[in-house]
């Protein structure tokens, strides 16, 4: 908080409920998003990548026969460490 006034706990929190939100929605249409085309671990696991407030999320679309399909995110990184 010294370093970074702006990073109130309000303000994290908030961008907690967004990205917790967006990862929520991402469920619905997994499809939607590309494979992964920077980070070689990525690419050479086949994983998707969904971004969202600055952070990029590394998943794949998993079935289970009793559950059905869902999404399982495998790693995230801010797009500054991005590449």
């Amino acid at each position: 908080m010294v370093n970074h006034p702006s990073l109130s706990e309000e303000t994290v929190m908030n961008k907690k409920q967004r990205l917790i939100s967006s990862l929520q929605s991402l469920g619905e249409m997994p499809t939607l998003y590309a494979k992964s085309r920077l980070k070689e671990e990525w690419i050479r696991n086949g994983w998707r990548e969904f971004l969202c407030e600055d952070f990029h999320f590394a998943y794949e679309i998993c079935e289970d026969e009793e559950e059905g399909e869902f999404v399982w995110i495998h790693d995230a990184v801010h797009s500054l460490l991005y590449y």
